[in-house]
């Protein structure tokens, strides 16, 4: 008795330090599987949370995806649960390659004088355990069904591709870095339009961006398609514009780098398709300062652009409001406490942050603008303005 006590206190102050960054089992598939579930500090049950996915790369840990990829401060700032799972190892035909996600990754097996195709960790169904993982949140936490993201870099941006095609009815908005369509599903079809963002650099020599040609080792092999063509796979998908609203980053930072976004809008349901090219970049995770863009920021705004208004408890929405709203430009925040506003353009672009209740936005374009509160006991609110 007293040793399972002493246990509970252990893992109780654990939870407080961490903010509650457990990790987690569960069976799935014959097989024992686990994650990183981090609930911050912020989470509130009062008001459902939005749910991210950061999914890592070829070879790599759950761990990595944690600590690298900087979404834990995302977590923090505005009370998202954040979840970072673990793949299983793969062994081929050459051996094992390491932790490697169900992606619908294939290779040419005629190489080694076998016919057909070398499929990496076929069978695993990591669809099914990353859904696994979402219902027991739904189970036990309040989470916003209508925000749940996924994001994963390299391998897990390959994976991010599969989750998004075959089961983008219960994901709001995905996020691939240096990782494109593997080659066994780029003839699938989507269950549905999802808004769906893409990562690259053209310089890429892990996950080449014209044609997908993943380097191991000594050995090199095409397992999907090339960066663009996934791009125009998703806004083909997603019935969005032709033609895309192209903004280049100031070139800041002496890196070599220059960074271009593509955004199609318009496609059905609301959905819309966004491409970043980064020119000279390699297979990286490029942040600020050292770059002109920070890949963690960047897909924040974007899935933050992503949300609705069904993403607001209808509670929270009587305790605050923005008026006038279409205004010429000067809007009002009806609340109390508020810590910080973040106003974000139609593209997802931070443009301002603002510590008062007086949004100025008479220098900007008329358009729409997404309005991002954050109260001071960690609540927040997304809401829409139009400055005529």
């Amino acid at each position: 008795m007293k040793k399972t006590a002493f246990i509970f206190l252990i893992s109780f102050f654990s939870c407080i330090t961490l903010f509650c960054q457990t990790t987690k089992q569960m069976t799935w598939n014959g097989k024992q599987r686990e994650y990183i579930e981090y609930v911050p500090e912020s989470y509130d049950a009062g008001t459902p949370a939005p749910v991210l996915f950061c999914l890592h790369g070829l070879g790599d840990e759950m761990t990595s995806a944690f600590n690298a990829f900087g979404f834990k401060k995302i977590a923090d700032d505005h009370g998202w649960i954040l979840i970072t799972p673990q793949a299983l190892n793969a062994t081929t035909i050459i051996g094992s390659i390491g932790t490697a996600w169900d992606a619908g990754v294939s290779v040419d097996a005629s190489m080694f004088g076998i016919s057909g195709r070398i499929h990496v960790n076929q069978g695993v169904d990591d669809c099914g355990f990353l859904l696994a993982i979402l219902d027991d949140l739904i189970a036990n936490y309040s989470v916003d069904e209508g925000s749940v993201f996924v994001t994963g870099f390299s391998m897990g941006g390959f994976m991010t591709n599969r989750i998004a095609i075959e089961h983008g009815d219960r994901i709001k908005a995905v996020a691939s870095v240096s990782g494109t369509i593997g080659y066994d599903i780029q003839e699938s079809v989507p269950v549905t339009p999802i808004n769906t963002m893409h990562i690259h650099g053209n310089a890429d020599e892990v996950v080449s961006y014209a044609d997908a040609a993943l380097t191991y080792n000594s050995y090199k092999f095409v397992v999907g398609v090339g960066a663009e063509a996934t791009v125009d796979y998703w806004r083909t998908a997603n019935g969005c514009d032709e033609e895309p609203e192209h903004t280049i980053f100031d070139d800041i930072a002496n890196d070599g780098l220059t960074f271009e976004r593509y955004m199609y809008k318009n496609g059905e349901n609301g959905t819309k398709t966004c491409f970043i090219k980064v020119n000279n970049g390699q297979h990286d995770w490029y942040y600020t300062p050292a770059n002109d863009i920070d890949y963690t920021t960047e897909i924040y705004n974007f899935f933050v652009s992503c949300m609705n208004e069904t993403s607001v408890g209808e509670t929270e929405k009587q305790h605050a409001g923005i008026f006038p709203n279409p205004s010429d430009g000067i809007f009002h925040i009806n609340a109390e406490n508020v810590n910080h506003t973040d106003i974000y353009d139609i593209t997802g672009k931070k443009i301002i942050r603002i510590s008062d209740n007086t949004i100025d936005l008479t220098n900007y374009p008329s358009g729409i603008y997404l309005i991002d509160i954050l109260f001071n006991n960690g609540k927040r609110i997304c809401e829409k303005v139009i400055v005529r």
